[in-house]
Protein backbone atom coordinates (compact mmCIF):
# COMPACT_ATOMS: atom_id res chain seq x y z
CA UNK A 1 0.00 0.00 0.00
CA UNK A 2 1.36 3.59 -1.02
CA UNK A 3 2.12 5.83 1.64
CA UNK A 4 0.15 9.41 1.09
CA UNK A 5 1.34 10.86 3.93
CA UNK A 6 4.08 13.31 1.69
CA UNK A 7 1.19 14.54 -0.26
CA UNK A 8 -1.32 15.43 2.99
CA UNK A 9 1.37 17.43 4.32
CA UNK A 10 2.54 19.24 0.83
CA UNK A 11 -1.08 20.28 0.25
CA UNK A 12 -1.74 20.73 4.09
CA UNK A 13 -4.53 19.19 4.22
CA UNK A 14 -3.52 17.00 7.13
CA UNK A 15 -4.50 19.54 9.48
CA UNK A 16 -8.36 18.48 9.00
CA UNK A 17 -7.60 15.00 10.57
CA UNK A 18 -6.57 15.71 13.62
CA UNK A 19 -8.89 16.94 16.12
CA UNK A 20 -8.94 20.83 17.09
CA UNK A 21 -8.37 21.21 20.88
CA UNK A 22 -9.48 24.20 21.76
CA UNK A 23 -8.49 26.11 25.00
CA UNK A 24 -9.87 29.46 26.62
CA UNK A 25 -7.16 32.07 27.26
CA UNK A 26 -7.69 34.57 30.31
CA UNK A 27 -9.29 36.97 27.86
CA UNK A 28 -11.43 35.10 26.63
CA UNK A 29 -10.92 34.73 23.04
CA UNK A 30 -10.65 30.82 21.49
CA UNK A 31 -7.25 28.93 20.96
CA UNK A 32 -6.45 26.26 18.22
CA UNK A 33 -3.53 24.46 18.07
CA UNK A 34 -4.58 25.07 14.41
CA UNK A 35 -5.71 28.60 14.08
CA UNK A 36 -7.86 29.52 11.24
CA UNK A 37 -5.73 32.55 9.05
CA UNK A 38 -8.77 33.94 8.09
CA UNK A 39 -10.70 34.92 11.33
CA UNK A 40 -8.72 37.65 13.07
CA UNK A 41 -9.38 38.53 16.63
CA UNK A 42 -10.17 42.11 18.06
CA UNK A 43 -8.05 42.10 21.79
CA UNK A 44 -9.50 45.65 22.19
CA UNK A 45 -11.56 48.91 20.50
CA UNK A 46 -7.97 50.90 19.89
CA UNK A 47 -6.74 47.88 18.11
CA UNK A 48 -5.26 49.89 14.60
CA UNK A 49 -4.86 46.86 12.69
CA UNK A 50 -8.56 46.28 12.46
CA UNK A 51 -8.95 48.91 9.84
CA UNK A 52 -9.18 46.53 6.62
CA UNK A 53 -8.13 47.01 3.48
CA UNK A 54 -11.05 47.44 1.76
CA UNK A 55 -11.78 50.47 4.06
CA UNK A 56 -8.53 51.81 3.04
CA UNK A 57 -9.11 51.57 -0.34
CA UNK A 58 -12.70 53.29 0.01
CA UNK A 59 -11.67 55.94 1.85
CA UNK A 60 -9.28 56.99 -0.47
CA UNK A 61 -10.66 56.21 -4.11
CA UNK A 62 -13.59 58.73 -2.36
CA UNK A 63 -10.81 61.24 -1.32
CA UNK A 64 -9.33 60.92 -4.92
CA UNK A 65 -12.61 61.13 -6.56
CA UNK A 66 -13.48 64.51 -4.49
CA UNK A 67 -10.25 66.19 -5.55
CA UNK A 68 -10.57 65.52 -8.95
CA UNK A 69 -13.83 66.92 -9.01
CA UNK A 70 -13.04 70.13 -7.33
CA UNK A 71 -10.43 70.49 -9.63
CA UNK A 72 -12.38 69.89 -12.37
CA UNK A 73 -14.88 71.78 -11.62
CA UNK A 74 -12.70 74.83 -10.73
CA UNK A 75 -10.42 74.41 -13.92
CA UNK A 76 -13.20 72.91 -16.52
CA UNK A 77 -14.28 77.21 -17.05
CA UNK A 78 -10.93 77.89 -17.28
CA UNK A 79 -9.84 75.41 -20.11
CA UNK A 80 -12.72 75.31 -22.15
CA UNK A 81 -13.12 79.39 -21.87
CA UNK A 82 -9.65 81.28 -22.12
CA UNK A 83 -9.12 79.71 -25.34
CA UNK A 84 -12.56 80.81 -26.89
CA UNK A 85 -11.51 84.19 -25.61
CA UNK A 86 -8.54 84.12 -27.19
CA UNK A 87 -9.74 83.35 -30.39
CA UNK A 88 -12.95 85.93 -30.42
CA UNK A 89 -10.07 88.54 -29.51
CA UNK A 90 -8.05 87.51 -32.69
CA UNK A 91 -11.21 87.41 -34.53
CA UNK A 92 -12.13 91.34 -33.45
CA UNK A 93 -8.50 91.71 -33.94
CA UNK A 94 -9.06 90.63 -38.05
CA UNK A 95 -12.53 92.86 -38.24
CA UNK A 96 -10.80 96.04 -36.97
CA UNK A 97 -7.78 95.31 -39.33
CA UNK A 98 -10.39 95.08 -42.71
CA UNK A 99 -12.22 97.96 -41.75
CA UNK A 100 -8.91 99.76 -40.90
CA UNK A 101 -7.79 98.87 -44.41
CA UNK A 102 -10.46 99.44 -46.07
CA UNK A 103 -10.70 102.69 -44.71
CA UNK A 104 -6.80 103.34 -46.07
CA UNK A 105 -8.13 102.22 -49.50
CA UNK A 106 -10.73 104.97 -49.67
CA UNK A 107 -7.92 107.61 -48.25
CA UNK A 108 -5.55 106.42 -51.79
CA UNK A 109 -8.57 106.27 -54.16
CA UNK A 110 -11.27 109.16 -53.05
CA UNK A 111 -12.24 111.48 -55.36
CA UNK A 112 -12.23 115.26 -54.88
CA UNK A 113 -16.55 115.34 -55.73
CA UNK A 114 -17.72 111.84 -55.00
CA UNK A 115 -18.95 109.04 -54.41
CA UNK A 116 -17.32 105.65 -52.94
CA UNK A 117 -19.18 102.47 -51.32
CA UNK A 118 -18.33 99.24 -50.34
CA UNK A 119 -19.81 96.52 -48.22
CA UNK A 120 -17.83 95.18 -45.41
CA UNK A 121 -18.37 91.62 -44.60
CA UNK A 122 -18.73 91.11 -40.44
CA UNK A 123 -19.70 87.68 -39.13
CA UNK A 124 -23.18 88.36 -36.99
CA UNK A 125 -21.48 86.83 -33.91
CA UNK A 126 -17.72 86.02 -32.69
CA UNK A 127 -17.38 83.32 -30.48
CA UNK A 128 -21.29 83.40 -29.42
CA UNK A 129 -20.64 87.53 -28.54
CA UNK A 130 -22.41 90.36 -30.28
CA UNK A 131 -20.13 93.78 -31.04
CA UNK A 132 -20.63 97.01 -32.04
CA UNK A 133 -18.46 98.75 -34.27
CA UNK A 134 -17.78 102.53 -33.67
CA UNK A 135 -15.45 105.18 -35.29
CA UNK A 136 -14.98 107.89 -32.81
CA UNK A 137 -15.21 111.51 -33.72
CA UNK A 138 -13.34 113.15 -30.48
CA UNK A 139 -9.87 113.86 -32.39
CA UNK A 140 -10.06 114.60 -36.22
CA UNK A 141 -6.13 113.64 -36.76
CA UNK A 142 -6.04 110.38 -34.60
CA UNK A 143 -9.22 108.81 -34.92
CA UNK A 144 -10.42 105.51 -34.31
CA UNK A 145 -12.19 102.30 -34.73
CA UNK A 146 -13.81 100.47 -31.51
CA UNK A 147 -15.12 97.37 -31.60
CA UNK A 148 -17.08 96.53 -28.34
CA UNK A 149 -18.27 93.21 -27.46
CA UNK A 150 -22.09 93.53 -26.01
CA UNK A 151 -21.88 90.73 -23.40
CA UNK A 152 -18.13 90.86 -22.86
CA UNK A 153 -15.77 92.52 -21.15
CA UNK A 154 -13.81 93.67 -24.38
CA UNK A 155 -13.11 96.65 -25.94
CA UNK A 156 -10.03 96.65 -28.97
CA UNK A 157 -9.07 100.12 -30.02
CA UNK A 158 -7.46 100.64 -33.88
CA UNK A 159 -5.65 104.15 -34.62
CA UNK A 160 -6.11 104.86 -38.00
CA UNK A 161 -3.22 107.55 -38.05
CA UNK A 162 -4.46 110.54 -39.64
CA UNK A 163 -6.80 109.72 -41.96
CA UNK A 164 -9.60 111.49 -40.34
CA UNK A 165 -7.80 114.34 -41.48
CA UNK A 166 -8.61 114.77 -44.94
CA UNK A 167 -11.50 112.10 -44.72
CA UNK A 168 -14.12 112.65 -41.76
CA UNK A 169 -15.08 109.00 -40.20
CA UNK A 170 -18.56 108.94 -38.17
CA UNK A 171 -20.71 106.56 -37.74
CA UNK A 172 -21.47 102.93 -35.95
CA UNK A 173 -23.03 99.83 -36.41
CA UNK A 174 -23.57 96.28 -34.90
CA UNK A 175 -23.29 92.88 -35.93
CA UNK A 176 -26.57 91.88 -35.50
CA UNK A 177 -28.06 94.60 -38.03
CA UNK A 178 -27.51 92.72 -41.03
CA UNK A 179 -25.67 93.85 -43.86
CA UNK A 180 -23.26 96.50 -43.53
CA UNK A 181 -21.42 99.32 -45.85
CA UNK A 182 -18.87 102.17 -45.73
CA UNK A 183 -19.45 104.95 -47.65
CA UNK A 184 -17.75 108.45 -48.60
CA UNK A 185 -19.45 111.29 -50.10
CA UNK A 186 -17.26 113.72 -50.84
CA UNK A 187 -18.62 117.46 -52.00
Amino acid sequence: MLNYRWLFDFFRVDWLRQRRSATEDAEGTERCRFPNPFRKTIKSLNDRHAVSYALEYIMISSISLLFFGVVMLSAGTMLTEAPTDIAATQQFNDIGNNIGTKLIMFYLIAPENGTLNTSLEMPDTIGGHTYTVKMSTGNTTDQRVIIDADDIDLNISYTINGIGASIPIDGETNSASGKHRLSFINR
